[in-house]
């Protein structure tokens, strides 16, 4: 019997490592306690979703095991790709995404529109509501392939004066949100719940910032612990010959 295998995807601007913190911290470690195998890819943190994709599959074509996909924000969206596309489908049992912009996000319309560099930047623009409106048309689930969502937000208050111009934005054209992809965006497949938690605080970086006012902060690693406890539930390891 072999072991069930988690692939961790980061999101846009992301890699394995955000400066000297892991993208997913802790998240490895918990999950190789836990009796897992685990794979953290590195893709271009700002490419397009395709390239994203295929670079995905390059690091994945060896793999013969069936895989579970733990993506946050856009690891989701090329995950979807690489399963659809690039026969992903094959290898691929599980995608769980983690406030991902399944439908887009105001705050990459906001940018792409008002801001020169942001032209240069093309995952940011593949995560536009009129680029997403069609990805989500050329990119149907595939059968047999649990899609599941965790949606993420919190109020206007609790948002990190960093992130609350574009929280604001995303709270007047889709309403609640985790300063970057709403509740209505996110949502793919099985949703499992809405997480009390900003955007960052999934993957347990805290911008609050704030030495006037505290907030109960969101514990990540319970979530990822869950996660892996769904995975292990559900599915039969795999029997190699």
């Amino acid at each position: 019997m072999s072991q069930k295998t988690i692939v961790l995807l980061h999101g846009l601007f992301g890699s394995r490592r955000i400066l000297w913190h892991e993208y997913f911290r802790g998240v490895k470690e918990l999950y190789l306690r836990a009796g897992f195998r685990v794979i953290v890819p590195k893709v271009p943190p700002v490419s397009n979703i395709e390239i994203q994709a295929q670079s995905l599959e390059k690091q994945l074509i060896h793999e013969t095991t069936p895989l579970h996909f733990v993506a946050h924000s856009m690891g989701g969206i090329y995950a979807r790709y690489y399963i659809t596309h690039l026969d992903g489908y094959k290898k691929v049992q599980s995608l769980t995404t983690l406030a991902s912009p399944h439908r887009g996000s105001p705050a990459a319309d906001y940018i792409s529109q008002n801001f020169f560099f942001a032209r240069l930047l093309d995952g940011l623009n593949a995560l536009t509501a009129e680029h997403m409106a069609t990805f989500n048309k050329q990119t149907p689930d595939m059968p047999d392939i649990y899609y599941r969502s965790y949606t993420a937000s919190r109020p206007l208050e609790e948002i990190p004066w960093v992130t609350a111009k574009i929280a604001r934005i995303v709270q007047a054209a889709e309403g609640a949100n985790d300063t970057q992809v709403s509740v209505a965006s996110a949502l793919w497949g099985e949703h499992v719940r809405t997480l009390h938690a900003d955007h960052f605080e999934i993957i347990g970086l805290d911008a609050w910032l704030n030495p006037f006012t505290k907030r109960v902060a969101f514990k990540h690693l319970p979530l990822d612990q869950e996660i892996g406890n769904w995975i292990d539930a559900t599915f039969v390891n795999h029997t190699t010959s």
